[in-house]
């Protein structure tokens, strides 16, 4: 495996690790609030979709990568067009916006990475079925 590769597939891991730990909490957590370390069916599809079928979905599909969320508030536009720095809270308030909204979106795309795996399989599959069988009929 390239080097580049396992640094994707790393930070991938990385960007989902928050969801991760939010997922499993809210899983086993008790009543009271208590944190419990259990290992039941629920918490092993969870770590499966993180350590095997989301990096396998980010690799396959490269595009998926990029964050097409991206905000900008109206006052760091103002100060970029102005060439103002006055407007230096605003633009960390956007720094961590993008933040939360990059690893919403990363936990969203962790939880779906298996049955969007499955479904490209399969649709991949009878695509490879269907090609196959127009190759044999004479």
């Amino acid at each position: 495996m390239r080097t580049h590769q396992l640094i994707n597939i790393l930070t991938a891991e990385l960007s989902a690790l928050p969801v991760l730990i939010v997922a499993y909490y809210a899983i086993t957590a008790k009543p009271t609030g208590e944190w419990q370390l259990v290992l039941n069916l629920p918490v092993c599809w969870l770590i499966s979709l993180y350590l095997i079928s989301y990096p396998l979905l980010l690799s396959a599909i490269p595009m998926l990568r990029r964050n097409p969320f991206k905000m900008q508030s109206i006052s760091v536009q103002a100060s970029l067009k102005y060439h103002s720095h006055l407007n230096e809270r605003a633009a960390r308030w956007d720094d961590e916006m993008n933040l939360a909204i990059f690893i919403l979106e990363r936990g969203v795309l962790m939880l779906l990475s298996e049955p969007v795996g499955l479904l490209l399989l399969l649709y991949f599959g009878i695509r490879r079925l269907q090609h196959d069988a127009k190759r044999k009929t004479p």
